[in-house]
């Protein structure tokens, strides 16, 4: 994959009717991950947080539908925002994301190739292609809105598509939802 991560952003950059774009972190960008729990916690959500990743987008404005986006996030940088648990919980909660969710150490990035994009109308975009987590490569849809050059974007990913069992405790008294919702702000730079 990382093969093709490196074609694809030199196909990007060399592309001449396309804007290109880098995109990273930066103190008002954000890309994150939200996990609704289940039974005893219902109501409740767990947020994460990704401190590093990159990505190129090539942007045709005459023909939307021409651009190309890839994206790839260092999967050991989650970080866990709970407020609502303790600083015990949060360690318990770190482990389980790297270890048995990302399995960051087998699997150290996370990536997203796009293969075709849709316009909505209103800088709207459904941005589709493939996003390699743990090894397993799923289609997805992303739908991103563009405003200046930043990005605001939400995806949907099951965990079951990637093999993932959404954990639970306390005899399933507590859970997770399977549904990841996937959201960013990014503003790009040229």
């Amino acid at each position: 994959m990382k093969k093709v991560f490196v074609v694809l952003t030199a196909m990007i950059a060399s592309a001449d009717a396309l804007d290109s774009y880098r995109l990273g972190p930066s103190p008002e960008n954000r890309f994150s991950l939200e996990v609704e729990k289940t039974g005893l916690l219902r109501g409740k959500k767990h947020q994460f947080v990704f401190g590093r990743y990159h990505g190129a987008v090539a942007y045709d404005a005459k023909r939307p539908e021409a651009s190309k986006v890839q994206f790839e996030i260092q999967s050991n940088t989650i970080m866990c925002l709970d407020t609502w648990v303790s600083d015990k919980d949060k360690v318990k909660i770190m482990k389980v994301a790297l270890e048995d969710m990302l399995a960051a150490d087998k699997y150290p990035t996370i990536s997203f190739v796009s293969n075709r994009i849709e316009a909505k109308g209103d800088n709207r975009f459904d941005v589709l292609g493939g996003l390699s987590l743990r090894g397993i490569l799923q289609n997805v849809t992303v739908a991103v809105t563009k405003t200046g050059d930043t990005y605001d974007g939400t995806a949907t990913v099951n965990m079951k598509n990637y093999g993932l069992k959404p954990p639970v405790t306390l005899l399933g008294a507590v859970g997770t939802k399977e549904l990841i919702i996937v959201s960013f702000h990014i503003a790009a730079t040229r």
